[in-house]
């Protein structure tokens, strides 16, 4: 059962880095007056929106995988000092 919370802890928080990463990208960007921003080196249009979706993804996958990384030291604290749970 630990290497699953392992496991989950790894995708959450690689989820979590992309998430961040592309947050930062596109706040970077300077977009016009409609909230609209082309890229001419890849010709695609990126909209303000999606920003504050990646932003909120972001702040989930950190909060998420604060409780899972949480619960782990937690259950190995107990279990190295006997306390009953």
């Amino acid at each position: 059962m630990k290497y699953i919370y392992y496991i989950v802890i790894l995708i959450m928080g690689l989820i979590t880095s992309f998430c961040i990463w592309n947050y930062i990208q596109r706040a970077n960007f300077e977009y016009n007056t409609e909230g609209k921003f082309l890229s001419l080196e890849e010709g695609v249009v990126y909209t303000k929106q999606a920003k504050e979706v990646y932003g909120i993804l972001a702040l989930i996958g950190l909060i998420l995988t604060g409780i899972i990384v949480y619960r782990l030291i937690k259950k190995h604290v107990d279990t190295t000092t006997n306390q009953p749970k």
